[in-house]
């Protein structure tokens, strides 16, 4: 283990106040050995219902990692809004929900075996829904770190979130360059994560990152089973590569985990290149489960992980 980290491991850190802000989900996961390629009757190899959406996952994360978490999301009053209810209630999570006035959302996610998926949304919610932006101001202002996801009900949040950009960062997923629902989302960080899922080369993932670099911290882009990159506006990059110890289970929240782990790295003081080391251990403990995120995380297992796979 490199002099620097031991350094940090012994300081006394202060429990960060992180607000997470985004989607909560009740999933259907569905395995099956291979992803239909044509309409017929196909048999699954396993079902269940869990816990979804790109929030929770951040947020269940952080608070196994010591955080001090708040999520705020948007539930109906409705079955799938109860079990959602219950489940971050039975991870200790401490949440403030918008009530949506028609449903809560729902996914139904085909997973092969591999551990890809392809996500269904089968319910929204309602877009365009007003609510009392005032009543959140609090919990914005005394976060330490507030962490974003693309949704609609976040726009509302937009009056209050842009005097706090100095401490948000923006999960904008796969972003293209050119998306407008996207681009709406990027005045309001200092920081940025995002995949390459739809960026064809090395030279269109350089290009879009440059674009949004302009004036933030930082850019993160996330490559799947081909590792990870950094980016900073002096120019310094740095790549950080899975470890494939991991066997894949389940490919959905990975990059929530991701972002979970980069700050877990970030909050106890690492330099970039020890973060992007955390954030893919969370990153495929992750994808190692059945599961949002991994039932065993802990700040002590993440601990191990790193000594075993980086020191």
């Amino acid at each position: 283990m490199d002099d620097y980290r031991n350094r940090n491991m012994n300081m006394k850190h202060k429990q960060l106040k992180a607000l997470v802000i985004g989607t909560t989900s009740w999933d259907t996961i569905i395995d099956i050995e291979n992803f239909p390629k044509k309409a017929g009757t196909y048999f699954a190899s396993a079902r269940r219902d869990v816990l979804g959406g790109t929030a929770s996952g951040k947020a269940i994360n952080l608070h196994r990692l010591g955080f001090n978490v708040t999520l705020l999301t948007k539930l109906a009053n409705d079955d799938a809004g109860r079990k959602i209810r219950a489940s971050l209630e039975s991870e200790g999570i401490n949440y403030q929900y918008i009530e949506d006035e028609t449903s809560t959302e729902r996914h139904t996610n085909l997973i092969n075996k591999n551990g890809e998926r392809i996500s269904i949304y089968t319910d929204y919610g309602k877009f365009g829904q007003d609510f009392d932006i005032i009543a959140y101001e609090k919990s914005i202002e005394e976060a330490d770190i507030i962490l974003l996801d693309i949704c609609e009900f976040v726009k509302h949040l937009f009056p209050i979130l842009k005097k706090h950009k100095y401490k948000i960062w923006v999960d904008i997923h796969d972003f293209d360059g050119i998306n407008p629902w996207h681009q709406e989302f990027l005045p309001f960080a200092n920081a940025v994560f995002m995949s390459s899922d739809v960026l064809e080369t090395e030279e269109k993932v350089k290009e879009v990152v440059r674009t949004i670099l302009r004036d933030k911290q930082f850019v993160v882009c996330t490559h799947g089973k081909k590792g990870a990159e950094y980016f900073s506006p002096d120019g310094k990059e740095i790549f950080q590569d899975i470890v494939e110890q991991f066997s894949p289970v389940d490919s959905n929240g990975a990059g929530d985990a991701f972002v979970s782990g980069y700050l877990y790295g970030a909050k106890n003081g690492f330099p970039a290149e020890i973060c992007m080391k955390y954030a893919t251990l969370v990153s495929g403990f992750t994808i190692a489960s059945p599961f949002l995120y991994n039932k065993d995380l802990s700040v002590e297992n993440l601990e191990q992980m790193y000594q075993q796979y980086f020191c």
